[in-house]
């Protein structure tokens, strides 16, 4: 095992995205990152991390981490207290390095992985004096972290040997898990920070095929190239696989991964392969295969055709083109000046795709031209290529280059949108589709009350005319607002379309009203209330029934609205119990009653005489007190029930006198302060007179 400090690591180097693993001086990172993916039969849950600096990757991999999960929800149904499992009983480190010697004799990945955390050196030269020493193994460290990583994301068995990576195979589908990954380093030599990921088994999500897979089959040679920018969050690698018996079997190229080798800027958007083909004339086919950071393969791409022919040897390649402050399109390209003696001029084609169809963009070139100017209609993106046109056989193109005019005009503001919403609170919303060719798509969105900030309901772009949104018909609010506006290529946003409303369906009814006060007089009883507080009630019925009576209430009145809030209820029969309460309607139909009152409506006597001759208040100032008297001719009185009011209010029994009293002094009283004294006569068969009434202002 200790021949494996001499592996070769050349490979590597040319295969290595070292901008992938480089660290961004400008923003601050945490020590270690982690990622997560469910496997495709939902039973396991595939777990990978890597130390973000040459420093912390030394101390975990000396230390190792701490892995732990979570069980947070089950059955849809959040648990009160997560459930804690330690998956790592003892920190996960590297495996010692005699247990590597078999994964590594077939995996040159995993060779690296172990040539990185145990080889005695790494092929880095190093001074023996000095500041050059220390700088050498800090370049040495960091080589060791670069390489590492890289190999892991090629192989997942050798990331779990060294500590990088888990497999969750303890799940279930129906649970979803917070994995907590923490450094077991002391935190004095290492920040004690965590990386965490929420996932499930039924997350499952299948890997996408490689997309916009072009080829250019040149003599004896073919350049791939596909896009890599869409699909950088899925791979770190790729293979190129290659077929020349007419796609019954198709071998890796090389046998090795592709991986990008920009600089980190995040210019590059595409990967650029190429091959050497045995002969002319016969059909080779390639596809190619993207690799996630787990070793797992995606589907592969489109398989992509084709064979060498005789070309040109010189092939043009666009160097610049854009569109001027005049609005002028200006492209220059290099080309062999050897070549010109083989080509009679240059063609430049535009096609609104990457993949075509490529169309004649102006004349034929002149054969020593570099650059051309044009004035054209352009749209929101335009590839072009130059062509080499040869004199004899086929001529050469050169690459797409993309040109993107500036475009600040946003498109037309969505029309005709409609939204409906059914019994279950499933809102369907339509509209028109927009015209412009560089549309993008559409935002939807919803306010919960009108006058309320929109808020949009998509988080990236709607491509559809039709749109579903779901309402609880359980929250307050009764209505919903929703917009759409329209996206072109650039990002450019319309203004919002015409607000449309949508009323829920019902299932809540309305706030009842409240019985504030009520006066009974004689025979009959006035009731004041305060209406519903909801603002769709269509009415509020005033009830009435006799306490015992089983027979269905009495609708004694119905008031349109919210404006009435009092009523007299007139002519019942004196010294009778009865119960009111008042009836809320919204516009759905749902009612709410208020709760109930019991009134006991008075017994009078049936003569006119039954009443008092005159009744006077006298205020007193000097005594501080206001003194009531009364006169009448009334026989056989049990009692006299003296009833008082202050500033306006309702009438209450304020004393009980025999029969023989005249009259009664007021000794509570404020200045500048109105009273209303009111006597009434209760006779010996419990008949009531009518009551005589005075005011006065203290």
């Amino acid at each position: 095992m200790r021949k494996m400090k001499q592996l070769s690591i050349i490979l590597g180097v040319l295969l290595m995205p070292l901008w992938l693993l480089a660290q961004n001086p400008g923003k601050k990172l945490t020590s270690v990152r982690m990622i997560g993916r469910a496997d495709s039969n939902r039973n396991a849950i595939y777990l990978r991390w890597a130390s973000a600096t040459p420093n912390s990757w030394k101390l975990n991999n000396k230390y190792g981490f701490i892995l732990v999960r979570y069980t947070v929800i089950r059955n849809k149904q959040m648990l009160p207290v997560p459930e804690k499992l330690v998956l790592s009983p003892t920190p996960l480190k590297p495996r010692a390095l005699e247990e590597w010697e078999n994964l590594a004799k077939k995996d040159n990945n995993a060779a690296v992985i172990a040539q990185a955390l145990y080889g005695e050196d790494f092929n880095v030269s190093i001074n023996d004096k000095g500041a050059a020493k220390i700088l050498a193994q800090s370049q040495e460290l960091e080589q060791r972290f670069s390489f590492s990583l890289y190999a892991a994301d090629n192989s997942f068995e050798g990331a779990l040997m060294a500590g990088w990576a888990f497999v969750d195979k303890n799940v279930k589908a129906d649970e979803k898990y917070l994995y907590r990954l923490k450094p077991a380093a002391p935190a004095k030599l290492l920040a004690a920070d965590s990386v965490s990921v929420f996932i499930s088994p039924a997350e499952y999500e299948p890997l996408p095929a490689v997309q916009e897979v072009i080829a250019r089959f040149g003599n004896k040679g073919v350049m791939l190239n596909w896009d890599i920018q869409m699909l950088s969050q899925y791979f770190a690698s790729y293979y190129v696989e290659k077929s020349d018996d007419g796609g019954v079997n198709f071998k890796k190229v090389n046998g090795l991964p592709v991986s990008n080798f920009d600089n980190g800027n995040g210019k590059q958007t595409r990967m650029f392969f190429m091959d050497s083909l045995k002969e002319n004339g016969k059909e080779y086919q390639y596809r190619v295969v993207g690799v996630n950071p787990f070793g797992q393969p995606g589907p592969p791409s489109t398989i992509i055709k084709g064979m060498g022919r005789d070309m040109l040897a010189a092939v043009p390649n666009i160097r610049n083109a854009y569109v001027d402050k005049k609005g002028v399109l200006q492209v220059n390209w290099i080309f062999d000046e050897k070549g010109n003696n083989a080509i009679r001029g240059f063609l430049l084609k535009r096609a609104d795709n990457i993949k075509g169809p490529y169309e004649k963009f102006g004349d034929t070139l002149a054969v020593t031209s570099r650059t051309t100017a044009l004035k054209k209609e352009l749209g929101a993106s335009n590839y072009f290529t130059i062509t080499a046109l040869a004199k004899e056989g086929e001529g050469s193109t050169s690459f797409p280059y993309l040109v993107q005019p500036e475009d600040s005009m946003p498109p037309a503001v969505p029309v005709n949108v409609k939204a409906v919403i059914d019994t279950n609170g499933i809102v369907t919303i339509t509209w028109d589709r927009n015209t412009e060719k560089d549309l993008m798509g559409y935002k939807i969105f919803r306010a919960q009350k009108k006058g309320e900030e929109l808020v949009p309901l998509v988080d990236s772009i709607w491509y559809g005319t039709k749109f579903r949104d779901t309402l609880s018909l359980k929250m307050l609010n009764k209505r919903s607002y929703y917009a759409v506006t329209a996206l072109d290529t650039r990002f450019n946003q319309s203004a919002k379309s015409i607000l449309v409303e949508v009323k829920k369906p019902e299932v809540i009814p309305p706030s009842p009203a409240v019985i504030s006060k009520f006066k009974v007089e004689g025979t009959n009883v006035t009731l004041n209330w305060i209406a519903s507080s909801d603002s769709d009630v269509v009415s509020h019925a005033v009830y009435r029934k006799i306490p015992g009576d089983t027979s269905k209430p009495v609708v004694v009145r119905t008031f349109r609205g919210k404006d009435t809030t009092s009523y007299t209820d007139k002519g019942l029969t004196g010294g009778k119990s009865y119960i009111y309460y008042i009836v809320a309607k919204s516009e759905g139909g749902l009612t709410t009653p208020s709760e109930e009152l019991t009134v006991i409506t008075a017994q009078q006597a049936n003569t006119e005489d039954a009443q008092f001759t005159r009744m006077y208040a006298y205020t007193q100032p000097e005594k501080r007190r206001i003194e009531i008297t009364w006169d009448h001719n009334l026989q056989q009185v049990a009692e006299l029930q003296v009833y008082k009011a202050e500033g306006g209010k309702q009438l209450v029994l304020w004393k009980v006198l025999p029969a023989a009293e005249k009259g009664i002094y007021d000794t509570n009283v404020q200045a500048n302060t109105e009273y209303q004294y009111g006597v009434m006569a209760v006779f010996s068969s419990g008949a009531f007179s009518s009551m005589k009434t005075v005011t006065t202002k203290y």
